[in-house]
């Protein structure tokens, strides 16, 4: 009784060809998402920074008496800061105060009640267009 048995050990070289095909497709796919992933990043980090530079100027002019908060534009809009080296420098911020009426509409005199809106624009780092943050407040005689 004669065994005819074939061992084929190992890999032949198309096999090994296409297995590194395979890992090669799949490393230049990741190596991509890498750029992309850190335009994600950025703009979350800038809007983080838009709301943070936002609410820094309404805790500001809250900490004031009702008094001493201007109505108008208290802050036209503008950069946060004139040297380029500076985050600040792509960020700009503009202040508003309203006086506001019972319906919650503006108002051309004191009624009582102010609206501060605080709005800091930034650019959105992957559609590349100027994006927003906005938050307001209201503040009230007493």
């Amino acid at each position: 009784m004669s065994k005819n048995i074939l061992n084929n050990f190992g890999m032949s070289l198309i096999e090994t060809m296409v297995a590194l095909l395979i890992l090669m497709v799949a490393f230049i796919s990741l190596i991509q998402s890498f750029p992309f992933s850190q335009s994600v990043v950025k703009t979350a980090e800038n809007s983080t920074k838009a709301a943070y530079l936002a609410q820094n100027e309404l805790e500001q002019l809250l900490a004031l008496n009702y008094e001493s908060v201007p109505v108008g534009t208290v802050e036209a809009k503008q950069r946060l800061s004139a040297d380029s080296t500076n985050y600040l420098y792509y960020f700009q911020r503009q202040t508003t105060v309203n006086y506001l009426d019972s319906n919650w509409q503006s108002s051309a005199s004191d009624t009582g009640m102010k609206k501060i809106s605080v709005t800091v624009y930034y650019t959105h780092s992957i559609s590349k267009k100027e994006s927003s943050y906005n938050v307001s407040a209201l503040i009230s005689q007493r």
